[in-house]
């Protein structure tokens, strides 16, 4: 996977330098403020989407406390025509700032480049990287040695390729592939997990007031086995995705958005005494987004979001709400 990455980031790159200089720009600021019951399953719960990255890292200490949080961000996008088609490149980076529980704050940064051909075929390399990212406090247990509490970070990175098919004025399907890798900090390192994800999206604009975005993803992740010396912990997993998302203009300038998401992680742990071991964590997230168009270029975000999670070798659901409001402006 990486090298065929590779391969295709040479082909942008190529198909860039033949890029006309008629060119169009587009910038996007979005700011937003959140309030979360639980400070460790935000980030997770937030990027569970077919569009970001919903196979987060496992957080293993839920119930951390809430918190409010800031979001900003901004996005520059470039597009222009070359001998093939339409060229698009564009960059985002963006963060959460924690207000009292200031060790979860992170940064979030991601570059896209695609390719559109005149058959209505669109090709699309991303590459997204979440540094430093905190998942709170965590008990690490050793052989030989009396736990200990410690800080779980690790550097999340994942590349991604797109192939968007039009099949009529109304439909398109697309096949995507990822590969990624996320790198923990040294009381964790035997957690360093390398995956690869496959899977279908179907998008149809039923009505010019009704969108509908279908897909499943289907992952592998293996943990580095290697480094755990002692340590009965493997967090190697069979991950199943699926997400639904309709947006409905329910007024002239309003719009609903309406997502559930299913997700069930299989651990393939080994160790008889890993809590991982024979396990399997069943999520169900739903949310509702409202967005208001103030002019062309200004909307107005209000939304929540619920999750409830249960591991099969816990007796109880863990839940999870986030509200937020948020402008986002474009020109």
């Amino acid at each position: 996977m990486p090298f065929y990455a590779n391969k295709t980031a040479l082909f942008m790159g190529m198909t860039m330098m033949s890029a006309s200089v008629q060119a169009d720009w587009k910038t996007t600021f979005d700011t937003g403020m959140y309030y979360t019951d639980d400070v460790a399953l935000f980030s997770v719960t937030r990027r569970l989407s077919l569009k970001d990255d919903p196979t987060q890292p496992v957080v293993d200490r839920p119930n951390q406390g809430g918190d409010f949080i800031y979001e900003p961000s901004a996005a520059l996008e470039w597009s222009g025509n070359n001998a093939l088609g339409e060229l698009t490149a564009s960059a985002e980076a963006g963060g959460y700032i924690f207000v009292d529980q200031s060790a979860f704050s992170h940064g979030l940064y991601e570059f896209k480049l695609s390719q559109t051909f005149a058959t209505d075929t669109k090709v699309s390399l991303d590459y997204n990287f979440v540094p430093d990212l905190f998942l709170g406090k965590n008990v690490l247990r050793q052989a030989g040695v009396e736990e200990s509490e410690q800080d779980e970070k690790l550097n999340n990175h994942f590349w991604s390729l797109h192939l968007d098919q039009a099949l009529t004025h109304h439909l398109t399907v697309r096949l995507l592939g990822r590969y990624g890798l996320r790198r923990y900090n040294a009381p964790f390192e035997h957690r360093d997990t390398q995956f690869w994800t496959i899977g279908p999206h179907l998008e149809w604009a039923i009505s010019p007031d009704v969108e509908l975005l279908l897909g499943y993803h289907y992952e592998h992740g293996v943990a580095d086995h290697q480094k755990a010396i002692n340590i009965d912990d493997d967090i190697s997993y069979v991950n199943h995705y699926a997400s639904a998302e309709l947006k409905i203009r329910l007024l002239e300038r309003l719009s609903g958005v309406f997502i559930v998401d299913y997700e069930k992680n299989d651990f393939t742990s080994q160790y008889l005494n890993d809590e991982h071991h024979s396990a399997a964590e069943n999520l169900f997230q739903g949310e509702i987004e409202l967005l208001y168009e103030l002019d062309k270029a200004t909307t107005v975000k209000l939304g929540w979001q619920h999750g409830s999670r249960k591991l099969t070798t816990e007796n109880q659901n863990v839940k999870n709400n986030n509200v937020w409001l948020g402008i986002e402006y474009a020109f």
